[in-house]
């Protein structure tokens, strides 16, 4: 299947066809197979319907049967650019239309920023940030921004995650500016320096990606002996290779499909540099063997080959955590994580809107709500030799929590957890474990 080739019709030809058809889509609905020879769409007052249309995966006109419909709805979702993305085959006597109705959230935010970081409270962070989601209507994304409190920060970055309507390309650059409170020491550690990706879709789902990233990293006295190069600077150069292949039916909340990121990285490249390559494998899969639930399971590792720095070392219990462990920091030169999780929706996702004022509708206008189910299993560890490695050796954690689906946050988590040893926790957080 290849996208969508333009077509172009004149608004008085959308308007005349919809006034014609409406009564007919109120009668009956849609039946399928459904024989669809153009699309309309509808609601994009910002986003360009380039970015609508290349994510189509069908060259019309075509035959869709309805889990075609709803892979269309499932991919434009995924933009993260509407609140609401609806579908509707509409039948004029002489031709079927697919209308594509959407809800475009707000795209610019100057606005303050508050959040805690590595899924601590005690860790809150406060600043500024201007941020355009949807920058020339394109789906890029453009930042620049500041924090205090908890690692202080300045950055500056542009994201293009389709480059060239043929060549589809993916491009990026960061600069940054960062004081990391080292998770070793009592200190601080500065981190200045840029990244720099290119990369290629291999298809509407499968990607592959150069990254060029370029450190300078600083300790303070008297921990400059844990740099490599002796002095009160790291240089760190990094050249890394990341393959995805992303077949999810919905990124904020999955059910089916499956996500697959492998990344190689070499650090370093002299002597007095920190040497060492890395192997990152993130393999997730889901299954719905019934409609009213589904199955995901991941499997999480990173394995380091040489001596890592104390800045780059991988723990458990900040971004990657074992609930049931949820505060249980653990370090290492390599982890490993599985989970499993059962997803049962509760209250399905329904969308309301309040008022009616056509300068806030990415505010008001089509914000979902639904209650899920989720009954989960993690386990993992850290180590730095293979004789470390063991069943003994793993931190189990399992529960039960209601996933409460809201706008703009997509998925807050309410979640009881025991760990292997009897103790159970309360867990507050945001998105979706995996």
């Amino acid at each position: 299947m290849v996208p969508w080739k333009d077509k172009t019709i004149s608004a008085g030809v959308i308007l005349t066809t919809l006034l014609m058809v409406v009564p007919l889509s109120a009668q009956d609905g849609p039946t399928f197979p459904a024989v669809i020879d153009t699309v309309v769409i509808m609601g994009n007052e910002k986003t360009r319907d380039e970015v609508i249309l290349r994510e189509i995966p069908f060259t019309f006109p075509d035959t869709l049967d309805y889990p075609e419909l709803q892979l269309i709805q499932n991919r434009l979702q995924n933009l993260f650019l509407f609140n609401r993305v609806a579908l509707d085959v509409l039948n004029t006597g002489r031709r079927r239309i697919l209308l594509i109705q959407v809800t475009e959230t707000w795209y610019i935010y100057p606005v303050p920023l508050v959040f805690i970081n590595d899924r601590d409270w005690n860790k809150i962070s406060y600043g500024f940030q201007l941020t355009h989601i949807n920058f020339r209507g394109m789906n890029e994304k453009a930042m620049i921004g500041g924090w205090l409190g908890y690692n202080p920060s300045f950055f500056l970055s542009y994201f293009n995650p389709w480059l060239g309507r043929h060549t589809r390309l993916i491009f990026g650059i960061k600069l940054f500016n960062s004081f990391i409170q080292s998770k070793e020491f009592d200190t601080t550690e500065r981190h200045v320096g840029t990244q720099i990706s290119l990369g290629k879709r291999l298809n509407l789902n499968v990607s592959i990606e150069g990254m060029f990233r370029f450190r300078w990293i600083h300790l303070p006295q008297p921990y400059t002996s844990y740099l490599i190069s002796g002095k009160k600077w790291d240089t760190v150069p990094q050249l890394g290779l990341r393959f995805i292949s992303d077949y999810r039916d919905l990124y904020e909340y999955p059910t089916s499909g499956y996500y697959l990121r492998w990344e190689i990285t070499r650090t370093g490249l002299f002597s007095h540099q920190p040497r060492y390559w890395r192997w990152e494998l993130d393999n997730r899969f889901y299954w719905k063997p019934a409609p009213r639930f589904s199955i995901g399971v991941r499997n999480f590792t990173i394995i380091n080959r040489r001596y890592l720095p104390v800045y780059d070392r991988i723990y458990i219990g900040y971004r990657e955590r074992i609930r049931g462990y949820f505060y249980r920091v653990m370090t290492g030169q390599n982890l490993i994580l599985q989970s499993l999780e059962i997803r049962i929706p509760l209250l399905k996702v329904r969308y309301f809107s309040l008022g009616n004022n056509p300068n806030l509708s990415a505010f008001t206008q089509n914000l979902k709500f639904g209650i899920s189910m989720g009954l989960f299993v993690d386990t993992g560890q850290t180590w730095d030799t293979t004789r470390e490695l063991g069943i003994r050796r793993l931190k189990t954690g399992f529960g039960v929590g209601l996933h409460i689906h809201l706008p703009f946050i997509y998925v807050v988590r309410l979640e009881h957890a025991w760990n292997d040893r009897g103790k159970s926790q309360l867990i507050i957080d945001a998105g979706v474990t995996f």
